[in-house]
């Protein structure tokens, strides 16, 4: 997923989208359908991974939603490919018209096509600025002494070329002169990410070695940098900052080039740790080598993956920053149910080290060392706690509840407690009950116990949340009321922080003026909540014309706010009665009188079904 440039689309475009496309024409092109009289089913793509014996994804092309009854999972044709593709709202937009044959028409404030337009300069500049840090590679003074450098750690031309290697020169003037000569403003300039945000227009990439990075679809960027003056006070790497175009959680360095490798039969992503590394490692033949870009792995980055395979080799550092990048990774990607195998390497601490030294040969054959994402942090465990002992064994389970926990398979699971259990000596029993108490506890990983998408498909059961999300999931369905009914009940009267949400969410769309479903989803970040108001969509019981019931739980919680505030004062005037003046007392008597009024009115018309 490349960064989404963010900006509201208008209602006419989603509406010419959803007038050329059926949602059964969209899911066709990844599921087989099931057609059953006037209903459409498929093989939920998302819970079962299209092998469901039987088909419970129900596809409503008059309504043009979709509603898992297994995993609960609903949407419409946008968010379908949000799912499919792992794009962000915007991108499926843009993914959608594109197939439709639909012009994207800008938002009413300007600001979707300001962004639009910024964006592609910004891909103009990085295409034309890295074809120059290329030919300064090849052809300047400074250049021969990156290639030399290049040359010593034995990246051969094939490499630099693939990977497009450049050179940034050593003056500090010399970037902005060359890109104001080419017409690029100042405005450009200072959110292009290649420069000092304090000391504009001073360069962040001087006398460096320069790394393209390239999105998916092979456009470049961003870059990584390696200082060439190798001073001790001179940051060794230096990574472009996020920019309309991109964003370090979302991008792999070495992706675009692993995707020839990736098509390829049984493929796997090789992960390892920096830009030399992966370079090392297509060289010596593993074309599917990529890493993170100045961060650590991120749960974005696995779903990234995951568009082009569920196999992955773990390769980082084998010094003690590596290995807890390992463990974090081992994590983050069994969660998502990725086949995880490590591999230790033994003649140097990472890929470019071994390359450098023993060539691409020794690479090769030393990677073929590997365990499995289990075995390994089983191995590593067993070193760090003596199970031997109770608390070793308490302490070792502990560590290892994380991945065990965010194991989704039952049967996975149970061959690794029926594993433990003969290794600790401990019954199956006494294992499943630690992790029940370990299931609560901070987990090790950070990232491993990823809970947001079991979340985001929680089903919906309308018996069993609160009065508050009852009534916002009505005017979520009916948002031409909330103009009225926003006069009545306030934000600071819902308790419920779902609810309280989507209230904001609708005041948004109100000032906004969103009409359409797509529109008004893509506001809601939480998944969990976007989820339920998509389900929804789908019950009648939320778009039923009577507002009778909207109006009984409207009044109910109004109700409960105004009989709490008259309880807080009716302490004040206790509490006060020796420390204010009479007529402070007076006015506080008075509004509670009003208070008693006002709750009197709600109670006769919600009890006795008089007016209010």
């Amino acid at each position: 997923m490349e960064f989404c440039i963010l900006g509201r689309f208008s209602d006419k475009t989603i509406n010419q989208i959803n007038q050329k496309m059926r949602l059964s024409d969209v899911v066709s092109q990844y599921i087989k359908l099931y057609p059953k009289g006037n209903i459409i089913w498929a093989k939920c793509p998302f819970h079962g991974n299209g092998n469901e014996r039987t088909p419970s994804f129900k596809i409503d092309d008059s309504t043009g939603r979709y509603y898992c009854f297994g995993c609960h999972e609903s949407g419409n044709m946008f968010t379908f490919i949000e799912k499919m593709e792992k794009l962000s709202f915007p991108q499926a937009v843009e993914y959608l018209a594109e197939k439709a044959g639909v012009q994207i028409e800008d938002d009413p404030f300007g600001q979707g096509k300001k962004r639009r337009d910024e964006a592609a300069v910004l891909y103009d500049l990085y295409e034309r600025l890295n074809k120059s840090f290329s030919y300064m590679l090849l052809s300047s003074s400074g250049g021969q002494d990156a290639l030399g450098y290049l040359e010593k750690r034995r990246i051969s031309s094939g490499m630099v070329e693939k990977f497009s290697l450049g050179y940034a020169p050593a003056s500090s003037s010399w970037l902005y002169r060359f890109l104001s000569k080419k017409g690029y403003s100042d405005e450009i300039l200072k959110i292009s990410g290649l420069f000092s945000q304090r000391r504009f227009p001073w360069p962040l990439f001087s006398n460096r070695l320069m790394f393209p990075v390239r999105d998916y679809r092979g456009r470049v960027i961003a870059f990584s940098a390696r200082d060439l003056s190798f001073s001790e006070t001179a940051p060794k790497y230096i990574n472009s900052p996020d920019t309309l175009i991109y964003s370090k959680k979302y991008n792999l360095y070495g992706l675009y080039e692993s995707l020839e490798g990736l098509k390829k039969k049984n493929s796997r992503a090789v992960l390892c740790e920096g830009n030399f590394d992966v370079i090392s490692m297509h060289q010596a033949g593993f074309d599917t080598a990529m890493a993170s870009l100045g961060t650590s792995f991120t749960s974005d980055q696995a779903g990234l993956i995951s568009r082009y395979t569920g196999d992955v080799d773990l390769m980082f550092d084998s010094d003690q920053a590596g290995q807890q990048s390992t463990d974090k990774a081992i994590g983050i990607l069994h969660a998502k149910s990725f086949n995880v195998k490590v591999h230790r390497l033994t003649l140097g601490k990472d890929a470019s080290e071994i390359l450098e030294a023993h060539g691409p040969e020794a690479l090769k054959n030393d990677f073929r060392q590997e365990s499995g994402g289990y075995e390994y942090l089983v191995q590593k465990y067993l070193k760090e706690y003596n199970v031997r002992t109770p608390r070793g064994k308490s302490d070792f389970l502990k560590s290892l509840s994380p991945f065990l926990l965010s194991t989704e398979s039952s049967v996975e699971l149970d061959s690794y407690i029926q594993d433990l259990s003969v290794r600790l000596s401990v019954s199956r029993d006494v294992i499943l009950s630690d992790l029940e108490k370990n299931r609560a506890a901070d987990n090790r990983y950070g990232e491993v116990v990823d809970n947001t998408d079991k979340g985001e498909n929680e089903g919906l059961n309308t018996a069993s949340i609160s009065p508050d999300l009852y009534a916002m999931l009505i005017l979520a369905n009916r948002r031409e009321l909330f103009r009225i009914y926003r006069t009545r009940i306030a934000f600071t009267d819902l308790k419920d922080p779902d609810a309280q949400v989507l209230y904001t969410v609708l005041e948004n769309a109100l000032r906004d003026d969103v009409n359409t479903d797509e529109l008004f989803l893509s506001l809601i970040t939480d998944g969990k909540l976007r989820n339920y108001v998509s389900t929804s969509f789908c019950l009648e019981e939320f778009r039923q014309d009577d507002v009778a019931v909207l109006d009984e739980i409207v009044d109910k919680i109004r109700l409960r706010s105004l009989e709490e505030r008259r309880s807080v004062l009716t302490s004040q005037i206790k509490l006060l009665s020796s420390d204010i003046s009479g007529d402070d007392m007076a006015g506080l008597i008075e509004r509670k009188k009003e208070l008693d009024k006002e709750i009197n009115m709600l109670k006769n018309s919600l009890f006795n079904g008089k007016e209010a």
